[in-house]
């Protein structure tokens, strides 16, 4: 029961409260900076994946590495506590990332505009429901390229072909159709180059059949590897070099990905049994039991002062 206590009092109570605090730190600040006042200039690969599996690595060690380093390892790690440390720093990061997604999608409504001009009136906005809008296919641009992700088991990559068109005589609105198909050498048959062939011939064929007039609803591209692509064949008028691609989406709108909090909800309770049963679990290094037991109530009464005397009735 000591041991338990102590595990509760000196690592989960403070887990908890740093996990909630960095997750409100991280989803304001970028709610604030970014989305709101556009003072932030990164991709958003970096604000939804690479930031939130790194902030925990810099933050953790200043608040709660002392306190793990109560907890005693197992097997091979005796004593040393990292396993404790990679979980609590996975859990933590885990759940920021999915906040991500809802940071960006949740907060958004669908706003209704009659013509497609009237986007730039509302140039803090994500999606849009435009009645009026002509996409001429003929002046539509092609882009197809292939990212490589490089991880431990080898290398896989994702074939895209993007498509897009202007929506205005200006050139500050284009419309985009996306396309990306992940390729892993150790599953599929065909060769990187086939396939990538086959995927570039089936996309142009769904593009050729694509009426497209009929939209769901329109996404803003916010800055990311994809604008990044598509701006290379998008010619950047005089007037402005801040173009703004609205991408086609065919599915209903309460379908989208983050539409709502309850994934970030269930993503930090999933979190906090995990690390609860971890700690449930783990062993607490015996001086760390010992000095715990030496604090008297006596010494906790006067602050842990070691020769403090309590406080007696004087004799008259």
């Amino acid at each position: 029961m000591q041991a338990l206590k102590l595990k509760l009092i000196k690592l989960y109570l403070p887990y908890l409260g740093f996990s909630i605090a960095l997750l409100a730190a991280y989803n304001l600040g970028r709610w604030v900076l970014d989305i709101q006042l556009g003072l932030v200039s990164l991709k958003t690969e970096i604000l939804d994946f690479w930031l939130p599996w790194l902030l925990p690595w810099l933050c953790i060690p200043l608040w709660l590495k002392r306190r793990i380093r109560l907890l005693r390892g197992a097997g091979w790690q005796q004593d040393g506590y990292f396993a404790h440390y990679f979980v609590i720093n996975i859990s933590v990061a885990v759940v920021i990332f999915i906040s991500q997604v809802n940071m960006t999608s949740a907060p958004f409504s669908l706003i209704s505009l009659q013509h497609v001009s009237d986007v730039m009136q509302h140039p803090k906005q994500q999606y849009f429901d435009i009645e009026i809008f002509n996409v001429p296919r003929g002046r539509c641009r092609n882009i197809q390229f292939t990212d490589s992700i490089s991880s431990r088991g080898g290398t896989s990559y994702n074939f895209k072909n993007y498509y897009t068109c202007p929506l205005d005589q200006s050139g500050t609105l284009w419309y985009a159709v996306l396309f990306s198909k992940r390729y892993d050498p150790d599953v599929d048959d065909l060769p990187r180059q086939q396939e990538q062939q086959r995927f570039n011939t089936a996309t142009e064929q769904k593009f050729a059949q694509l009426d497209l007039q009929q939209v769901s609803y329109f996404e803003r591209l916010r800055p990311s590897n994809d604008l990044k692509a598509l701006l290379k064949v998008i010619p950047i008028p005089s007037a402005t070099t801040d173009p703004m691609v609205l991408r086609a989406r065919h599915e209903p709108f309460s379908q989208r990905l983050g539409h709502d909090y309850s994934d970030t909800l269930y993503a930090f309770i999933i979190a906090a049994v995990v690390v609860f049963l971890m700690l449930l679990v783990a062993k607490v290094k015996p001086e760390a039991l010992q000095a715990e037991s030496k604090r008297s109530p006596r010494q906790t009464r006067f602050n842990g002062k070691k020769n403090a005397k309590p406080w007696r009735k004087r004799k008259y």
